[in-house]
C-alpha cells in the first residue's frame, strides 16, 4: 500500500501528521501546566525536596512529557512525508525529461 501512494497522498499524510503534532503539542502543554499544583513553583535545594510536600503531580507531568515526545515524532514523520513526496516528484520529472531527450547516435 505504501508503494502505491501518489505524491498527493504523501503530502496529505504529511499534513495529517502535522495536525496530529499540533494537537499533541497542545495536549502536552496543557498536561504539563496543569501538573503544577496551586500557587507558584518554588525552586528548592535537593536536600529539602524530601521533606516538603510534592508541588508537581508527577503522573500528569510524565503524561505531558510522553505526549511531547509523540508530538515530536509526528512532526518529523510529517517532514519525512513531505521529503518523500518531493523526492518522488523530482524523480518523475527527471524521468519525463529523459524520455523527451532525443536518442544519441
Amino acid at each position: 500500500m505504501i508503494a502505491s501512494m501518489t505524491i498527493g497522498a504523501w503530502i496529505r499524510a504529511g499534513w495529517g501528521f502535522m495536525v496530529v503534532a499540533g494537537l499533541l503539542g497542545a495536549l502536552s502543554a496543557a498536561l504539563v501546566f496543569s501538573s503544577v499544583r496551586d500557587g507558584a513553583v518554588i525552586v528548592q535545594p535537593l536536600r529539602a525536596a524530601f521533606t516538603t510536600p510534592q508541588v508537581i503531580q508527577l503522573g500528569r507531568f510524565l503524561s505531558g512529557l510522553v505526549s511531547a515526545v509523540l508530538a515530536g515524532a509526528a512532526f518529523f514523520s510529517g517532514l519525512a512525508c513531505f521529503f518523500w513526496a518531493s523526492a518522488r516528484q523530482r524523480h518523475e520529472l527527471l524521468e519525463e525529461i529523459l524520455r523527451k531527450l532525443p536518442d544519441q547516435p
